[in-house]
């Protein structure tokens, strides 16, 4: 009896739900690191970033039509194209 009941109360425990990774964009609905308010893309094109490191380097992808390129390290300067980081940048995810 114990066992089916344990059994019962583990079907219908929801699935457990982690958080996303701050410092990893997920496109185009998980941005952390873009301004409050921000829109991540447009029909045209858009960014998402991540949060920023502690070296000043936050990871980056962008849009052009449809289509999201591949996450890059960016120094975020401000403009819309950031020089890209040197290797060590963004905790050294992507040396």
């Amino acid at each position: 009896m114990v066992g089916a009941l344990a059994a019962v109360a583990v079907g219908l425990a929801g699935p457990a739900q982690a958080q996303p990774d701050p410092y990893l964009p997920v496109p185009p609905f998980w941005c952390p690191g873009n301004p409050p308010g921000a829109i991540s893309g447009s029909g045209y094109g858009g960014y998402c970033e991540g949060k920023t490191f502690p070296d000043g380097t936050r990871l980056n992808t962008w849009r052009l039509g449809p289509f999201w390129q591949p996450i890059r390290c960016i120094i975020p300067d401000g403009t819309p194209n950031p020089p890209l980081a040197p290797p060590g940048g963004c905790g050294g995810l992507l040396d």
